[in-house]
């Protein structure tokens, strides 16, 4: 025999929820989705019987809901605790669970939303997590997406731990009959120890590769390709300064443009002190250094000529030093693979 009151109150409840409207249309709903129970009609006939009344009252109604609630299940009221979605035990608390994995050319991401009790979110953070470990780091956005995955699932380990024992809850929905088994505990399953090995390897392999090239990270390649940019900027900054000079029909106009070129060269020598050069380029790299210096100072000097006489000589010092500091450039740029990239005017 059907409880009218309980059913009532059901409806009413699910006729607020799911339709709405003002007071009047809420209870001509309700009465009708009673009428079809009482004549032992299903839930479905009710909850269309519910709003075809509502429509017929001039309330607009979204598009049913295929699977009404069940006779006499409960509604989550605020303040009341949540439901697992997989076995409607309680607590539970809703939480969102990842998990990645790397196929070298691309890449899967999983994610899997509660609520969840304390023993299916246990059961579900260690099988997922394992997977992580055991398979994220295989791919070149993977090996960096995985890390952030892993502490993602934090805040779900966070609120798994806060929650109480789950206690099976008759009224509420749930797709397997008791919670899941935790199973074994994480560093009891093989993805925390294949994540070790991989990480060591990484790290191994940039120490390794660091020691090799005198504690410098960048490859050889790189580090042609700076020294060539150097190079390239002081060549394009003298062969400029040097038209400017040749153009010049005094000693006077020439001195602006010698002493930018001795600023060009302290700049260049900038550029390659920042680099981190490996033992087997760091005794060209200091010859280079200590050329441009000297060539700077022998343009500095020249800038100072106040005389044609004066002029001439200090020139030629110049030139001296200018042909020693092409030498060296040479020299670092041939062992490091590249040619020079344009020589001087």
């Amino acid at each position: 025999m059907i409880d009218q009151d309980q059913a009532r109150k059901f409806w009413a409840n699910w006729v607020r929820r799911e339709i709405g409207g003002n007071d009047m249309v809420q209870e001509a709903a309700v009465g009708a989705a009673l009428n079809e129970i009482v004549q032992g009609h299903d839930n479905q006939a009710a909850a269309d019987a519910a709003r075809r009344t509502a429509q017929s009252l001039g309330v607009g109604v979204s598009t049913p809901n295929p699977n009404p609630p069940p006779q006499g299940a409960r509604e989550i009221v605020a303040g009341q605790p949540l439901a697992c979605k997989l076995c409607g035990s309680k607590p539970a608390a809703n939480m969102t669970i990842h998990e990645h994995n790397g196929r070298l050319v691309w890449m899967v991401h999983k994610t899997t939303r509660g609520p969840f009790c304390r023993d299916c979110g246990t059961a579900l953070l260690r099988h997922h997590q394992n997977n992580t470990l055991f398979q994220g780091w295989f791919g070149i956005f993977s090996f960096f997406i995985t890390p952030i995955t892993l502490l993602l699932n934090l805040n779900a380990w966070r609120k798994v731990k806060a929650l109480g024992p789950p206690q099976k809850d008759p009224n509420a929905e749930s797709k397997i009959p008791a919670p899941l088994t935790p199973g074994k505990p994480l560093l009891s399953r093989p993805g925390p120890y294949v994540a070790g090995v991989v990480v060591a390897a990484v790290i191994a392999f940039v120490v390794v590769k660091t020691v090799d090239s005198g504690g410098c990270l960048d490859n050889r390649t790189e580090l042609g390709n700076r020294m060539t940019r150097l190079h390239n900027a002081f060549v394009q900054t003298y062969n400029t300064d040097f038209k400017t000079i040749n153009a010049c029909d005094t000693v006077d106009c020439e001195s602006a443009p010698k002493r930018h070129i001795a600023a060009a060269l302290k700049t260049y020598n900038d550029g390659l002190g920042a680099i981190c050069w490996p033992d087997r380029d760091k005794a060209d790299a200091t010859a280079l250094i200590n050329a441009n210096t000297a060539l700077a100072d022998a343009y500095t000097t020249w800038a100072t000529a106040t005389n044609d006489a004066e002029d001439q000589s200090r020139g030629n010092s110049a030139r001296e030093q200018d042909a020693r500091q092409s030498t060296a450039d040479d020299i670092l740029a041939r062992d490091l693979g590249v040619p020079s990239a344009s020589g001087t005017t």
